[in-house]
């Protein structure tokens, strides 16, 4: 059955500071509108009713992807995963965020849905959340009182509450240079390929001879938010990697881990696809990054 959308009222900012001025002026009846991938289904099932759509699609320069002078990506709010995707600069900067880009969704999905929109809905399996928590990334946000830099790690405050401001827009995702000879990947469990996930990991590392100078796991869908398995990255950071270890670490984020049951799996299954994940994740970085054969057996 064709769901029809409500009706509504659009406007089509020219700038970001005017479409925080449209946000401040309707409140709680406006909603901010890109790709539409969540915001138009959520309209259909009546479970977003906005009286006010702020189309900021024709706002220049957020679509852009570039690396600045000091090694940080800078990918705008209104890129597609489609965009980053297909970005030379991406796979740069990140092996896990371009393949977060490449399995989130459908192709039409990845056409039209924008970085912007995957973290600003604040979902718990947000595909780029995990990778960009791993890179230690933060969003350039702009509102009435001008512009800020939030940290990722303090964006997420729970399902579909962040901490942007109530008339901010996300202008920009801003990703620093990665530790030097450091290797990542994104890996998802879902029914199939183009849905959402049912758990899905981020693991970032770098080696020091045999040591994991640093290691780096971010978990989604998971948990309330997107999140960093901090007891499970210290399981194995300044450690010699052995295979005891990438299980042991495996281990510990899995208890880190806070699934429920819902419609795509139930807890205790998930506990166990994240323990799978990372010790497959894992293995894989850290031979990528020159760890030794133990960690690539």
């Amino acid at each position: 059955m064709l769901l029809g959308l409500p009706d509504f009222e659009i406007l089509f900012p020219a700038s970001v500071g005017e479409a925080s001025a449209m946000l401040a002026e309707h409140g709680i009846e406006a909603k901010l509108l890109a790709g539409g991938s969540d915001l138009l289904i959520a309209m259909k099932h009546k479970k977003k009713l906005p009286r006010v759509l702020i189309n900021i699609k024709r706002i220049p320069g957020l679509k852009d992807i570039k690396t600045d002078a000091d090694g940080t990506l800078v990918i705008g709010a209104l890129a597609t995963s489609a965009d980053i995707a297909a970005a030379p600069d991406v796979p740069e900067a990140s092996s896990a965020l371009r393949q977060a880009a490449e399995v989130l969704g459908t192709t039409q999905i990845r056409n039209i849905g924008t970085i912007g929109g995957n973290l600003g809905n604040a979902s718990p399996s947000a595909e780029f959340a995990p990778p960009l928590l791993c890179l230690d990334a933060g969003l350039t946000c702009a509102g009435p009182d001008g512009e800020r830099f939030l940290p990722l790690d303090q964006f997420f405050l729970g399902p579909g509450r962040s901490a942007l401001g109530p008339a901010e827009v996300i202008t920009e995702i801003r990703v620093p240079p990665p530790p030097a000879g450091a290797a990542d990947t994104y890996v998802k469990h879902s029914l199939r390929r183009m849905d959402v996930a049912m758990a899905s990991a981020a693991i970032l590392a770098a080696m020091d001879g045999e040591r994991a100078a640093t290691v780096r796991i971010a978990l989604g869908a998971v948990a309330p938010t997107p999140f960093r398995a901090l007891k499970a990255e210290a399981v194995l950071s300044g450690h010699p990697v052995t295979e005891q270890l990438i299980a042991a670490a495996a281990e510990a984020a899995t208890d880190e881990s806070t699934p429920i049951d819902d419609i795509r799996g139930y807890a205790g299954y998930r506990r166990g696809v994240v323990r799978d994940l990372v010790a497959a994740g894992l293995r894989q970085v850290l031979a990528a990054a020159g760890g030794n054969e133990k960690a690539s057996a």
